[in-house]
């Protein structure tokens, strides 16, 4: 189905919840995962009067902007050094555990136990996404003291870039609230209809919206045979869709997987080729169902938008799609 960037709303006023008032506070975080923690917190005895205060020289709310350092499990290492989203922060404060999942309690227990609440989380969708320098030049220096107290931003410039920046909500972690979606329209064998081009209440900021969308193909690289438990034949795992940034799309199906040797590669549009030509959503959409189309009469379905296929049928799959989303414009 079309990923969430691809289903989401443009609120009336954009970006409404961060406005030129709000603060704005820099740090650093173990991999980029909303779905699973939703807070900022501090550590160590000092934490708390240190949190305190802060928050008091905060607006409520403000807006907490993350990049990624590497960390001891190895998630999101593609992401290490990038500005990969940023929270709307409250200033309810609790202990770590209680705005984190469940899976999270035991790992790493005297870390970051003085925290505040996160609100909505959003995630940047930039191709390629905003490097940590390029917000704090001196990030190998000052890198230590971002991570540990965070850093609070005031250039405007700065600032404005940040909020310019394309990005797109996603979902926030609820104790006692798990996300659920399945569609309850049972579409024909091997074809899984586009998803729609609104959906309540996830946003995306002004610059998303206005972003073409883009049919993509994706590959998953790894020992195939024994990923099907049969012989592949020279076919390949893929994964087709449309999104306003395939490579964000890739990244949100490798988070979903266990960590491992198993990885998702971008075959289409190909990096630096002339195959990325953006759509609109219904021309993405017609196009997206013509590629389904022939690998479900040509391929195999392995479920949902994956298809076990031979690298000329994913080629012509590319092709058909493009052909038919030209023709709407």
């Amino acid at each position: 189905m079309v990923a969430a960037d691809d289903g989401a709303r443009q609120g009336s006023a954009g970006a409404d919840f961060w406005t030129d008032s709000t603060s704005v506070l820099f740090t650093s975080f173990w991999g980029w995962r909303p779905h699973e923690w939703a807070t900022v917190g501090w550590s160590n005895d000092g934490g708390r009067s240190y949190r305190d205060n802060r928050i008091s020289r905060l607006t409520d709310p403000f807006v907490t902007v993350i990049y990624v350092t590497r960390d001891p499990d190895g998630f999101d290492r593609d992401m290490v050094g990038k500005v990969a989203g940023f929270y709307l922060m409250s200033h309810e404060k609790g202990d770590r555990d209680e705005f984190t999942h469940p899976i999270h309690h035991s790992r790493h227990p005297n870390k970051w136990r003085h925290s505040l609440r996160a609100l909505r989380a959003f995630s940047y969708i930039s191709d390629p996404l905003l490097d940590a320098r390029e917000v704090e030049p001196d990030i190998r220096t000052k890198g230590q003291a971002i991570a540990s107290w965070g850093k609070v931003l005031r250039d405007p410039a700065q600032i404005a870039r940040l909020r310019a920046t394309p990005w797109r909500e996603v979902a926030l972690y609820q104790a006692g609230n798990p996300i659920d979606a399945h569609d309850d329209i049972v579409p024909p064998p091997g074809f899984v209809r586009a998803g729609p081009n609104a959906a309540e209440p996830y946003m995306v900021s002004p610059s998303a919206a206005a972003m073409p969308r883009r049919l993509y193909v994706l590959r998953l690289s790894g020992d195939i045979d024994a990923y099907l438990g049969e012989a592949a034949a020279g076919r390949q795992i893929i994964k087709i869709g449309l999104s306003i940034s395939p490579e964000s799309r890739r990244r949100d199906l490798q988070k979903g997987m266990p960590r491992g040797v198993y990885r998702w590669e971008i075959v289409r549009p190909a990096k630096g080729g002339g195959d990325s030509a953006g759509y609109t959503f219904g021309a993405a959409v017609a196009g997206e169902d013509a590629m389904k189309r022939y690998l479900a009469a040509t391929g195999s379905h392995l479920g949902g938008e994956f298809y076990l296929a031979t690298p000329r049928q994913v080629e012509e799959a590319w092709s058909r799609g493009n052909e038919a989303a030209q023709s709407l414009g």
